[in-house]
């Protein structure tokens, strides 16, 4: 899959980027948000078949797709041998697989989430309260009137600063339209999520996400694939880019040469990466899905 520069990604950072504080949880002034109710002080434990596989631990290198037919092999009916686990398939790249079960939640319920949260970190928080620390939009699309909730999120950049594990990790998640990768339509009560994920300091993007929503007869199923270590240096200006260092691999004679050296390079490594981005998403997803229906009902 490749990924092409949007009006977002060329954006300035945010301006909340610089001054917002960084914390865990909530503070005083989070409990005057309308869906402060909503809040928790911990996420949800992690459902049971997640638990059996942080347990095993990495599989077989076969059970890992690529990311050259992920779009193929998610459309097809069933499940894959390996639906929640983490491996490093044939092209070198780690594989994290995550299936997570959601009585009640539809796809469009996602669309609306991805499209609503960006605005405010602690929307961003009700996600996951003991990992989530910031967010701001390379375009806040939230107050366009007449914007479908897909075209709030889709071409654009979610800055994200959150916990993986121990590690804090300033992310970006550049949203790009499903078709474009090689996803169908969805159909009502589906809905597909990919982006590239990369690093907020650096025009460097190592990583790409799918959540794929199925429909099932009491709500719906989210099947996550992340394919890491797909390394990319992006050709940003200078403003998109949060270090001295990122803004020098704006320069043209210098990106260039980055992109060679960088992209045959692994940034995350196999028994670090693996079972903590799978935990992380195990517990975020499982832990959303268990109010979003009341949360899209009032705020929708």
């Amino acid at each position: 899959m490749r990924y092409q520069l949007t009006s977002a990604d060329r954006a300035p950072i945010p301006a909340s980027y610089d001054i917002e504080a960084r914390y865990l949880g909530y503070r005083t002034e989070d409990h005057a948000k309308p869906y402060a109710k909503y809040f928790q002080k911990c996420a949800l434990p992690i459902q049971a078949h997640a638990r059996e596989a942080m347990i095993t631990g990495p599989v077989a290198a076969e059970y890992g797709i690529r990311l050259s037919n992920a779009a193929d092999m998610l459309a097809r009916p069933g499940y894959l041998p390996q639906e929640t686990g983490y491996t490093l398939n044939s092209d070198g790249h780690i594989v994290v697989s995550v299936l997570t079960k959601m009585p009640g939640v539809t796809g469009e319920m996602w669309d609306w989430w991805f499209g609503w949260h960006g605005a405010e970190t602690a929307r961003y928080k009700l996600w996951h309260p003991d990992a989530h620390v910031y967010t701001g939009m390379g375009e806040d699309r939230s107050q366009i009137p007449g914007l479908s909730d897909r075209q709030k999120y889709i071409n654009n950049v979610s800055y994200v600063d959150e916990y993986l594990g121990a590690s804090f990790s300033p992310l970006t998640v550049r949203f790009v339209d499903p078709q474009s990768v090689g996803f169908a339509p969805s159909k009502p009560g589906n809905t597909v999520i990919v982006a590239r994920g990369g690093l907020t300091p650096l025009p460097l993007s190592f990583a790409w996400l799918i959540h794929q929503v199925r429909a099932t007869p009491d709500g719906s199923e989210m099947r996550s694939r992340f394919f890491a270590n797909c390394v990319e240096v992006l050709n940003l200006p200078s403003r998109s880019t949060h270090s001295a260092t990122g803004k020098i691999m704006t320069l043209p004679v210098v990106n260039g040469l980055a992109n060679t050296i960088l992209s045959s390079k692994n940034f995350v490594k196999l028994r670090e990466f693996g079972p903590d981005m799978m935990f992380h998403c195990a517990q975020e997803m499982n832990h959303l899905a268990s109010f979003l229906p009341e949360l899209y009902a009032e705020f929708k």
